[in-house]
């Protein structure tokens, strides 16, 4: 839970619904949050549960009539319309309708902060978890569509591309996967002579652009389609069988 201040008051954003009724077991949530009315509890798109602060009417300057209806809440002031997503951390200006979807996506990859969800997803990832599934573990949702787009977004975004890298760092490290153990393997198939190696040169040329020894720019495109290791592929690794391990580069659509 965070809490931001408005008018002197501290109003609480509850990180899922669960969290909420941790603290107001009598209290209900409305699940869209479109038609909460001020003082009632919502829960946002990604989950965040929090409290209306006003409800108001949108009206066109000609004819006076409603043509919208809005809601402000800790969060921000968003229409209530269904295209309209509330989504991620607190708007800078309160009093401000909430960001077009395209500079909301923008604002998703560009942004340079990361928060714990985003770090459990690049966990998930790096340990074998498809992308859909690490997002679904990471983030309070079971809607797959909406976690198959959400996580294709965070797989642009630099910021958990880096958490991506720094867990299959680690995972290298834990299987004994060194720059001169790859080295080693390459300069023994070159050896070799052998022409069915291919595959483990495939392999290893992979994991060389994951682990950072060749070009930065070919390691973040290894790391946006790498989808994790499996125990068999590290196994695969320490027995020699690299062939496996060419299972490894799958392909995402972004």
């Amino acid at each position: 839970m965070i809490t931001r201040k408005i008018n002197k008051v501290n109003h609480p954003i509850y990180e899922n619904v669960k969290e909420f009724q941790r603290y107001n077991p009598e209290v209900d949530v409305v699940s869209n949050w479109r038609k909460g009315t001020e003082g009632s509890w919502v829960v946002s798109d990604d989950g965040q549960v929090c409290q209306v602060l006003k409800r108001g009417e949108l009206r066109a300057s000609a004819s006076n009539k409603v043509v919208r209806n809005y809601i402000r809440i800790p969060l921000g002031t968003f229409v209530c319309d269904e295209k309209v997503k509330i989504e991620g951390e607190p708007r800078k200006n309160l009093y401000s309708f909430g960001l077009a979807n395209k500079s909301a996506y923008r604002h998703k990859i560009e942004k340079k902060e990361t928060t714990q969800r985003e770090f459990l997803f690049a966990q998930f990832v790096a340990k074998g978890e498809n992308i859909v599934d690490a997002f679904l573990k990471a983030y309070p949702t079971n809607n797959r569509r909406y976690a198959e787009g959400q996580a294709k977004i965070l797989l642009k975004a630099k910021r958990v591309q880096k958490l991506i890298r720094d867990e299959i760092d680690k995972v290298l490290v834990d299987a004994d996967i060194t720059p001169l153990y790859l080295l080693e393997q390459m300069r023994s198939i070159v050896d070799s002579g052998d022409s069915q190696d291919r595959d483990k040169i495939q392999a290893i040329k992979t994991l060389m652009q994951i682990s950072g020894m060749m070009d930065t720019e070919k390691r973040t495109e290894s790391v946006a389609v790498f989808q994790g290791f499996t125990k068999e592929q590290l196994d695969a690794i320490g027995s020699g069988e690299v062939k496996q391990l060419a299972a490894a580069e799958k392909e995402v659509e972004l």
